[in-house]
């Protein structure tokens, strides 16, 4: 329980270091929660600071995840840390993204972090998950779209494309769907209502 405990929440410092508040401040003298669509990520980032900044904050959130796994899984291997803390850790970089404790609990929607954390515990599976999303965003150049759709795909593949542990990566993969798709509220409202902003395909 202990390695559990200090995992997470070593997990969800991680998570916390919002690169898109950091840059965007940098590169523009805002926050980019006050521009755009207010959301502390990547796409918020495209709009309003341009590709290579977004394309930046995209790889430094998907290291978030993936840093925040491995590191855990020295913990299992060297530290005999049980195996179910790579989970915990997974998800609470993603917790941390969306709710940073370093900037006011106002973060991002967790797609890249989480990206990062399926890739370091099943990587074949968030490789296919990564090609969904890139081929819906430039069919629908929509981001929540393909976002939303991979959460839906996220347990299922999670389930059938590992061997060994497919109950518990099935549920560590719910549970990071269910905080993407809560935290894409407003834009499923948006897509619903027809209103949903597009990016660019570029």
């Amino acid at each position: 329980m202990k390695f559990i405990i200090l995992n997470s929440v070593l997990s969800y410092l991680v998570g916390s270091v919002s690169f898109a508040v950091i840059l965007s401040k940098k590169l523009t003298g805002k926050d980019v929660r006050t521009s755009g669509s207010g959301n502390a990520g990547a796409t918020n980032v495209l709009r309003t600071s341009g590709k290579k900044a977004a394309a930046t904050v995209f790889l430094l959130d998907f290291l978030k995840g993936f840093i925040a796994v491995i590191i855990t899984r020295c913990f299992v291997m060297f530290f005999e840390a049980p195996y179910e803390c790579v989970y915990f850790a997974g998800f609470f970089a993603q917790v941390g993204h969306c709710f940073p404790v370093f900037f006011a609990f106002r973060g991002g929607k967790g797609v890249a972090t989480a990206a990062g954390a399926a890739t370091a515990i099943m990587p074949v599976t968030a490789a296919v998950l990564i090609a969904v999303f890139a081929v819906i965003a430039l069919i629908t150049k929509t981001a929540s779209i393909a976002s939303c759709t991979c959460a839906v795909l996220y347990p299922l593949l999670a389930y059938f494309m590992t061997d060994g542990r497919n109950i518990f990566n099935f549920m560590f993969a719910a549970s990071c769907s269910v905080l993407i798709i809560i935290m894409h509220g407003a834009n499923i409202a948006r897509l619903l209502d027809g209103e949903e902003k597009p990016v660019s395909s570029k």
